[in-house]
């Protein structure tokens, strides 16, 4: 089956290779031979090599150690590609799904000029893409690790890096023609759209830290909201190996409780009062809000 006629809000195109255009069909990654120990780690490097290997190749190198892993456990090719083509459907039909429920909290574009219309259009599209992309991996998330469960979850992991990098690259071509997107000229919610964007462009730490230093003269004027710029401020914090100022990153792993810790904190006994300046409330609830969307 070929993933190349599935309709998804961003369409899904996972390269073979860089070379190459064509996706791999299931009957194709059900028919190469086993990876050798030496090409599985390879791939396994280049899957966790987020700062140097681009969004495509990634996400390649992601989905044919599944799809190995999956062929082995199946034991015929036929097997494989059912479970292929079962994982598809159900990624597809979550993604679909999930993408129609951000669509309707999206907001709109309204503006009367052409260019920030357009703006406001590809950026809502953009958000709308991203959400549906992460909230149909946190719902395809599974213990299996040999079937068409493991391969749904695998294709939203898949999505959401090349979705990551395709945005990236949007907003980056943005914000050479309009400096950031803020609230005074795009709207309120585009503006946010802008910053989720900016959250999610972890693969580039420097184009994170050029929209937050990009972000922060409009503070003053109401074009930026405090608490967007304090998770972006985080987040970049984290990503180039510094603690955190506000508390609004956590680890990546649930507690065995359910709840959830935060990353690194720079003076820790004073969080919750550099919170309220910019007003976020204590950083207590904020955990407790995010494990009960992640630690289920």
């Amino acid at each position: 089956m070929n993933r190349q006629a599935i309709a998804l809000p961003v369409l899904l195109f996972i390269a073979c290779s860089a070379a190459e255009a064509a996706p791999l069909s299931a009957t194709e990654r059900c028919q190469a031979p086993a990876l050798a120990e030496a090409e599985k780690g390879q791939l396994q490097a280049r899957a966790e090599d987020r700062l140097g290997t681009p969004p495509t190749e990634r996400a390649e190198a992601l989905l044919a150690l599944a799809a190995d892993r999956i062929a082995r456990s199946q034991g015929s090719e036929k097997a494989c590609r059912k479970a292929l083509e079962r994982g598809e459907k159900t990624f597809e039909k979550v993604l679909k799904r999930k993408t129609r429920s951000v669509r309707g909290n999206a907001g709109d574009a309204d503006s009367a000029d052409p260019g920030i219309l357009a703006v406001q259009e590809s950026l809502r599209t953009a958000f709308i893409a991203d959400q549906a992309a992460r909230l149909a991996y946190l719902d395809l998330a599974t213990e299996d690790r040999e079937g068409a469960d493991h391969w749904a979850r695998q294709l939203a992991t898949a999505n959401a890096i090349e979705l990551d990098g395709t945005n990236t690259a949007l907003l980056r071509d943005l914000l050479d023609d309009y400096d950031w997107i803020d609230a005074h000229r795009f709207g309120p919610r585009i503006a946010s759209h802008a910053w989720v964007l900016a959250q999610h462009a972890d693969a580039d730490p420097d184009f994170q830290q050029l929209a937050l230093e990009r972000m922060r003269p409009y503070l003053d004027d109401g074009g930026v909201r405090p608490g967007d710029y304090a998770y972006l401020f985080d987040r970049v914090a984290v990503n180039q190996g510094r603690p955190q100022r506000y508390g609004t990153q956590p680890l990546g792993e649930c507690n065995a409780d359910g709840s959830l810790s935060p990353k690194p904190l720079e003076d820790p006994d004073n969080v919750d009062a550099r919170r309220a300046e910019l007003g976020l409330g204590p950083m207590a609830d904020a955990m407790g809000e995010m494990a009960a969307r992640r630690c289920r």
